[in-house]
């Protein structure tokens, strides 16, 4: 506790889980503080659910933000203008799957740096100290401590199947923004106009795609393409990548399919979004 009032995250590393030792020290120094405890190791763990835990549990914010840039922003603003409050966050496994994205590291990085919430968290991952560069590290203030515990990692290995699942996805989606990054703005507008049709009949049990005349004239419309040979030149790199696949109805058109997951697709738009 006086490490953390000194201004220090406090990092435990060392064999074995740290899961119990890190529930001590919260029963037994944080109870009556203002604390949040991260599950790492959780496959469905993201930024935004942490944000919305701190600024709707903890700062007790009824409103929404248009990103976590705003977001970590208020909670930043919340805790300057209150410096007598001081919020205490547990991260058991913060080197876990879902939290070692670049974005979610600075994002954690922004709210240890602030004086009145205090970082306390665990790693398990041999090379987890990769995922901080120099200016991470100068954020994050860690004390390294080694607590070498010997107990088997239980919960920790709990969600290994559904990280599997999770991890499947996870890569599709980078493969995808990786993809459409490099193609031009009118390419990745064709692209997002063909993924917003799709996720506006997610719930259509009778759709079955978006007719290639019907979506010129869409692509027409938002002055994305000027004749229908621009049109399809941009959907053979489509097809190519395995994004999207063509038939044939049974009214003879040719019927455009996006060939990604619906989850996967409102990830994509929501990181667009974020961009």
């Amino acid at each position: 506790m006086s490490v953390c009032r000194l201004g220090f995250s406090v990092l435990v590393y060392g064999l074995g889980s740290k899961k119990a030792l890190l529930e001590d020290f919260r029963v037994s120094h944080l109870s009556q503080e203002i604390h949040l405890v991260i599950n790492g190791f959780y496959p469905s763990i993201t930024l935004k659910s942490i944000l919305n835990a701190l600024t709707c549990e903890v700062l007790e914010h009824q409103g929404t933000f248009r990103t976590p840039s705003d977001q970590i922003h208020f909670i930043a603003q919340t805790l300057k203008d209150t410096p007598d409050l001081h919020v205490y966050l547990l991260i058991y496994n913060i080197d876990g799957p879902m939290l070692r994205g670049e974005k979610t590291q600075s994002a954690l990085g922004q709210l240890a740096s602030l004086p009145n919430l205090h970082l306390v968290a665990s790693i398990d991952h041999i090379n987890a100290p990769l995922v901080w560069d120099q200016f991470k590290q100068s954020q994050f203030n860690w004390l390294w401590w080694e607590c070498v515990t010997f107990q088997h990692y239980t919960e920790e290995t709990s969600y290994e199947n559904s990280l599997l699942v999770q991890q499947t996805d996870t890569l599709v989606l980078s493969s995808l923004t990786y993809v459409l990054r490099s193609l031009t703005p009118n390419a990745r507008g064709i692209f997002k106009l063909l993924v917003k049709f799709k996720l506006e009949n997610k719930d259509n049990p009778s759709y079955t795609g978006l007719s290639f005349q019907d979506f010129y004239q869409r692509c027409r419309e938002a002055f994305l393409v000027n004749s229908d040979l621009s049109l399809r030149t941009q959907l053979i790199e489509f097809k190519d990548h395995k994004l999207i696949r063509t038939r044939k109805g049974a009214d003879g058109a040719e019927y455009l399919i996006v060939a990604v997951e619906t989850s996967t697709l409102m990830d994509f738009l929501e990181n667009e979004d974020d961009d």
